[in-house]
């Protein structure tokens, strides 16, 4: 049988296409080596990825600049995502809508815009800081975390946004309490964010432009974007991902091997 593949998954747990990913990847686990979950804010790839792309076009513009010899000099300047979130050039993630995936693996959250609007209009990453912690300090509740978080938001519709929430939930998952109000307090750590933060800009380097991504690595060490939890699940789509690198035939007899 071929080695099978890793996948790397970044989701947000408030996004509903991240929840139907984890649940499909999840109940699927036997097709896969690993799957490792890396916690993102949907809101902040949005304004990375819009950051990355003003200064591309600005080091375009300085570029044509220097051609037509119009000016002498052109100071090389970067913008970060605060400066453009505070020049107001940025689309929020919420304004730009979201489009629900289809996957008949899972069933669709019931009512997910209702839930998501919600979501999104409390600003919060507290979840997905929350996450971050428990992965550092619990690494055996990481895992649960993500189930039990995603089910309380989109199964049984409760709110996630704020600290005496994720103290509710560390309870529900074993944390004695005051484990579970240092953890808490302490959600905010530069720690905690500078993790988060990494986790959302190696998102943005693989080209993603919202939660969730996907990336496959075969066990010949080939790294794949994969666009949608359909496509991981679809062998003609894989097959075609990786046969610019490999033999189509070698491809097609590691996708079928994978799936018995």
């Amino acid at each position: 049988m071929a080695p099978l593949p890793r996948v790397k998954c970044y989701f947000d747990v408030v996004c509903p296409n991240s929840w139907i990913t984890i649940q499909a990847l999840t109940s699927h686990n036997s097709l896969f080596e690993h799957i490792d979950f890396e916690p993102v804010c949907d809101f902040k790839i949005g304004i990375l990825h819009n950051a990355q792309i003003w200064n591309q076009r600005r080091q375009v513009h300085n570029s044509r600049l220097w051609k037509s010899k119009k000016v002498i000099e052109v100071p090389e300047r970067s913008e970060s995502a605060e400066s453009l979130s505070d020049m107001g050039i940025l689309q929020k993630i919420d304004e730009r809508g979201k489009q629900l995936i289809e996957c008949e693996r899972v069933d669709a959250p019931v009512d997910w815009k209702k839930t998501y609007k919600s979501a999104i209009s409390r600003g919060s990453v507290v979840p997905q800081l929350f996450l971050t912690s428990i992965r550092e300090r619990y690494p055996d509740l990481y895992e649960p975390a993500i189930h039990h978080l995603g089910n309380r938001l989109w199964n049984k519709r409760l709110p996630v946004h704020y600290g005496c929430h994720m103290s509710t939930v560390s309870r529900e998952l074993g944390i004695p309490f005051k484990n579970a109000e240092d953890i808490v307090a302490r959600l905010s750590s530069p720690e905690n964010r500078s993790i988060l933060h990494n986790n959302c800009k190696t998102a943005v380097d693989f080209k993603l432009t919202e939660a969730p991504g996907l990336i496959l690595t075969t066990g010949d060490g080939e790294t794949i974007k994969v666009d949608t939890i359909n496509d991981i699940f679809d062998d003609n789509i894989m097959i075609s991902k990786l046969s610019s690198t490999s033999s189509s035939c070698v491809i097609e007899q590691k996708m079928s091997a994978n799936r018995l």
